[in-house]
């Protein structure tokens, strides 16, 4: 799996409907195509996801001390008319200049509830929930010829965020520091300010709304 490249960005009201608009066709900006893959008819996914992190510690910072990784977590997805999917997941993340590098190693999970048991017989416990509630699209833009950024206007527990993320295949060609600065860009053409960015985890952003 080739190492994710992303950057999120907090939104007000009227920026989240602005977005909504680009992606769904009704309004149009410069440099940007929406991506279509085969011959769906609207390239917008609605997704609803549920992850729930695990840990053998009692903080996140006792976690990292002793080397665990960022991320453990069980994710249960739905998509539009189909079933629900669950998957296990690891992932290991570093931040470089407020945007995160990701290495995640994920794997389709037939029952949650048996991966779920064996994580709490082991020791581990889940100290945290988040619910997102996303549109995503494919783009390709002009401040980047030929990557594929892949947008998701989300609401996650309620909070509204935009993030867009380019996967670093090891064979692309792409320096990490040339998808950091399209990143930026990329985000500018919504009119927004790249430095805002928000390079917390999730979990540091919905405890500090509480």
């Amino acid at each position: 799996m080739g190492r994710e490249i992303e950057i999120k960005i907090p939104l007000t009201d009227e920026q989240y409907d602005k977005i909504y608009y680009v992606i769904y066709g009704d309004e149009k900006i410069a440099g940007l195509k929406i991506c279509k893959h085969g011959d769906v008819p609207c390239p917008v996914e609605h997704i609803l996801k549920t992850d729930s992190y695990f840990s053998r510690y009692a903080t996140r910072e006792e976690g990292l001390a002793a080397g665990e990784p960022q991320v453990i977590r069980i994710r249960s997805e739905r998509y539009e008319k189909t079933e629900p999917k669950a998957f296990f997941c690891i992932k290991r993340k570093t931040v470089e200049n407020g945007v995160e590098l990701n290495r995640e190693d994920e794997t389709f999970i037939e029952k949650p509830e048996v991966v779920r048991e064996l994580l709490m017989f082991s020791d581990y416990h889940q100290f945290f929930e988040k619910r997102k509630d996303s549109l995503s699209v494919y783009c390709e833009s002009e401040v980047l010829a030929g990557c594929e950024f892949h947008l998701e206007l989300e609401k996650v527990n309620g909070l509204k965020y935009i993030e867009v993320e380019v996967t670093d295949e090891q064979d692309s060609g792409l320096a990490a520091d040339e998808v950091r600065v399209a990143l930026a860009k990329f985000i500018e053409l919504f009119g927004l300010d790249s430095a805002k960015r928000d390079s917390r985890s999730w979990m540091e952003i919905l405890r500090g709304a509480v």
